[in-house]
């Protein structure tokens, strides 16, 4: 065989078998290709199957109810109280008056109504306050029952024998006395105070203004020198009040004692029987203890006199008659 030829086959076979090495390459390329694309496919269509995405939503819910359980669930703010609907301060003070205004009424219903008083001042809320305020009105209407019962009561008592009106006008009484402590209405009535004291001229002169009238036993003509001994000297006008049937209260026992009374002393150091007169300007409830009660005079000129220094600090061993006038 020519060289030529057999050169020319064997360049042949070379390139059939470079063809077949290269169409093997190419089809592992494929077959690797196919591997990768399959297993990067099977792995997505793993997270994007419908159990996935239940799981994953499961998950975040577990998530959220743990979360949940931990946190504490907001609390609701507690409803404020109405504050009270009016000036309970006011109302309290107002109510205290009654216990000046009628300290003659017995000492346990005092007691009832200060206990109330105390509960006003002391309410913050709109349903405290009200409920304090209709124990003071009730606490307050007892205090002043048992007060009228007793004038009533001492009126009666002395009815036989009383000869001046009953009740009177006390305040008209005290705007006069407090007008002319300090001022004295001498040209009226006269001053007796250089001839041993006015005092019991002045308290006289008190129960005209309350409304009291002159009679053969009580009087004065205006002028010095023109008033009977009841007028104007104490131990007389304490056997004048005991004529017309009036009771006494002392220092140990004052809780019937009430402002317009009139309060006959004896002075401890004196031991000259009665010796002073003043007209009850003030009683003050105490709690737990007696009441204090002031006094209006002349000699001592004075508006607001208290009883026990009186008795025990201005003087000795002294005993008052406190008057109940009807």
């Amino acid at each position: 065989m020519p060289a030529a030829a057999t050169t020319t086959r064997a360049a042949r076979r070379r390139r059939i078998q470079r063809r077949r090495r290269t169409a093997a390459t190419l089809v592992s390329a494929v077959i690797v290709a196919s591997l990768v694309v399959g297993v990067f496919g099977f792995v997505r269509s793993l997270s994007e199957r419908p159990g996935s995405e239940a799981s994953g939503a499961a998950s975040a819910l577990q998530v959220r109810t743990v979360s949940d359980a931990t946190t504490p669930a907001p609390t609701a703010e507690p409803q404020k109280a109405d504050a009270p609907t009016f000036d309970t301060g006011a109302a309290a003070n107002a109510a205290m008056t009654v216990l000046g205004d009628y300290s003659d009424a017995v000492r346990p219903t005092k007691d009832a109504l200060y206990t109330a008083i105390q509960s006003l001042r002391a309410a913050t809320t709109a349903e405290a306050a009200d409920a304090a305020q209709a124990q003071v009105t009730q606490a307050a209407e007892a205090v002043k029952a048992d007060a009228t019962a007793f004038r009533a009561q001492i009126a009666a008592k002395a009815s036989a024998s009383n000869t001046q009106p009953v009740g009177g006008d006390v305040a008209a009484q005290m705007a006069y006395l407090h007008q002319h402590v300090f001022s004295y209405n001498s040209a009226e009535w006269g001053d007796y105070n250089p001839y041993g004291g006015d005092c019991t001229n002045f308290a006289s002169q008190g129960l005209i203004a309350r409304g009291w009238h002159i009679d053969k036993t009580w009087y004065s003509k205006g002028k010095m020198w023109t008033a009977s001994k009841p007028w104007i000297a104490t131990a007389p006008m304490a056997a004048y009040f005991d004529k017309l049937g009036f009771g006494y209260s002392t220092e140990a026992d004052l809780d019937r004692v009430r402002v317009g009374d009139i309060g006959l002393f004896s002075w401890g150091e004196t031991q000259a029987g009665m010796d002073h007169t003043m007209t009850v300007s003030k009683v003050e409830y105490v709690p737990g203890g007696p009441p204090k009660v002031y006094f209006i005079s002349h000699n001592y000129d004075g508006e607001y006199r208290e009883l026990t220094n009186a008795l025990y600090v201005e003087h000795q061993n002294s005993t008052v008659r406190i008057y109940h006038l009807p």
